[in-house]
């Protein structure tokens, strides 16, 4: 420990440091004036000063001041050498930066403990400022990092503008980064999608997935993939980057190039809800799968609901931050305050909604990331897009026999196979959920025989499916054929799909609404294709999909 004593009787700096030798301290340096004390000071760094009050070209009391600034932020213990017992002096002392003073003549054991105490504050100082430089390296690299994210975030997630407009919405993050993700993106067919979900927690842990799923979002919505497949391509992106513990709940939405036309993915999300322009829920889109990054994919299901709007209807989500809310008394907003204030006004913003929910919470603190998303069917001629089609005729045809039946679903390949041509992404979502309905019509009720009146209460679509996998195990015999043609001077796409079985009764099924056809079937085709046709008794289906150019 360096000692530096300033005084300016020789005999005085001799007893303290021969004092000081002895009870252990020998790295010690003596002044004899205030001139010489600072530049001493500068070189030496002392750890500890003994100063004298009263010297002859500068005091102890002008001193002081500058040594405890050339110290900086390290404490640096000035004990003043006093041979004065008036008290305001003392204090002046103090005032002009020394830590104690002792008095004259010296107490061995009185310096020296005070030496030491000051010593280990010193010390303690020491180890601060040192972790302070230290915490200050990190943080300062922390904000770095920070502004780096930032900055790819904003430009990796961007709404796109072209069809924004469309939405109202609003996202509300509990901390610099949101955990919830909102995206827009125009589909090749004149329509659009949108995704809305939330990673599990919230800040950079959580919002650090979405760049993948952005990107993902963004390369499928350009190539017109389908709902199903979007939800499945994104589940099993995640699967493999995300930890265990952490998933992505999500909805994911197609509005078609009618404007009012929706099909649905909810895994994990509330109720995306639908609402009439009289302020009746029309429609619930309830999450009926796990969120993304769960499931395996031979687990993974792509179900998707579909639903026909009207003008004007609007349809609006919401994150679990929304309706998990809690104020001061720690009362949960709920869904029940959302839908209340939507049947009193029916098209009050979001803006507005997000102000009562902002006066429902007062004072508590935001504790989730919150997503209000809002669409009102309207229009979208202005996204109809201009592209061109493949003047090749072509013509695909698939023979699927029992055990091409039992093993796989042709859907998928099919789709990818038409729409590698030049222009047929503009129907690839339409495409596949139409060649999935009719497939699947030939097989459970051509083939398989299976009776849709079963699906009528929620136990009854367990005792359906069970019926498929069980008729579909012990099948012998059956074939379904699929065949897909275009022809360029029409522009006409053409899917036949005939089967093997005794036909069923499309006609009843064709005068039917929606909710007996329980949500799917040929309601939904004839909503999605130009035409449909069924022919020999309900064993050939044709749909024809006349592309807009």
């Amino acid at each position: 420990m360096r000692i530096l004593v300033i005084d300016d009787e020789s005999l005085n700096r001799f007893l303290l440091i021969h004092m000081l030798e002895e009870a252990g301290y020998t790295d010690c340096f003596e002044a004899e004036t205030g001139r010489e004390a600072l530049q001493l000071a500068k070189k030496i760094k002392p750890d500890l000063i003994l100063l004298d009050v009263i010297m002859p070209d500068t005091d102890g009391y002008e001193i002081a001041p500058l040594l405890k600034k050339m110290a900086g932020d390290i404490y640096l213990p000035i004990i003043f050498i006093t041979a004065m017992d008036d008290q305001v002096a003392l204090a002046r002392c103090l005032e002009v930066g020394g830590d104690d003073f002792t008095s004259k003549p010296f107490d061995k054991i009185i310096l020296t403990a005070k030496i030491r105490a000051h010593a280990r504050t010193r010390l303690l100082s020491k180890r601060a400022y040192v972790q302070n430089k230290e915490l200050n390296y990190f943080r300062n690299g922390v904000e770095r990092e920070h502004a780096i994210v930032e900055h790819i975030f904003a430009n990796a997630l961007n709404i796109n503008k072209s069809v924004a407009h469309f939405f109202d919405y609003r996202l509300a993050p509990a901390s610099n980064f949101n955990g919830d993700l909102f995206l827009v993106e125009p589909s090749p067919s004149g329509g659009m999608y949108f995704l809305m979900g939330d990673f599990t927690g919230h800040g950079l842990a959580s919002a650090i997935g979405a760049l993948p799923v952005a990107k993902a979002f963004q390369a499928m919505a350009e190539k017109g993939l389908s709902v199903a497949e979007m939800a499945s391509t994104i589940n099993h992106t995640l699967l493999s980057l995300l930890p265990g513990d952490m998933f992505f709940a999500a909805v994911l939405t197609e509005i078609s190039s009618s404007g009012r036309q929706f099909s649905v993915w909810n895994g994990g999300m509330p109720d995306l809800t639908v609402i009439s322009k009289e302020g009746e829920v029309t429609k619930r889109f309830c999450s009926q799968h796990m969120a993304l990054g769960i499931l395996e994919p031979h687990e993974f299901e792509e179900n998707v609901e579909h639903h026909d709007a009207n003008f004007g209807d609007r349809m609006i989500g919401y994150s679990d931050g929304v309706i998990e809310l809690t104020n001061i008394e720690e009362e949960m907003l709920g869904e029940e305050a959302v839908m209340h204030w939507l049947s009193e006004d029916p098209s009050i913003p979001v803006e507005d909604i997000s102000h009562k929910v902002e006066k429902f919470r007062g004072k508590a603190q935001q504790l989730d990331d919150i997503t209000f998303v809002s669409y009102t069917c309207q229009s979208l001629d202005e996204l109809k897009p201009e592209y061109s089609v493949t003047q090749l005729p072509f013509e695909i045809v698939v023979e699927m026999d029992v055990e091409k039946l039992k093993s796989f679903d042709p859907t998928f390949e099919l789709v990818v196979m038409v729409c590698s041509q030049l222009g047929m992404q503009s129907v690839r979502s339409d495409l596949s959920t139409v060649l999935s309905e009719l497939f699947n019509n030939s097989l459970d009720h051509g083939i398989l025989r299976l009776d849709s009146t079963v699906k009528r209460t929620t136990d009854g679509f367990f005792e359906y499916f069970e019926q498929r996998v069980e008729r579909l195990a012990v099948l012998e015999q059956g074939h379904i054929s699929i065949k897909v043609q275009f022809e360029p001077t029409t522009h006409t796409l053409t899917v036949t799909v005939s089967d093997s079985g005794d036909g069923f009764d499309y006609e009843h099924i064709a005068v039917s609404n929606d909710n007996e056809a329980f949500g799917r079937g040929l309601p939904l085709i004839r909503e999605l294709c130009s035409d449909l046709t069924y022919y020999e008794g309900g064993t050939v289906a044709k749909a024809t999909f006349h592309l807009n150019i």
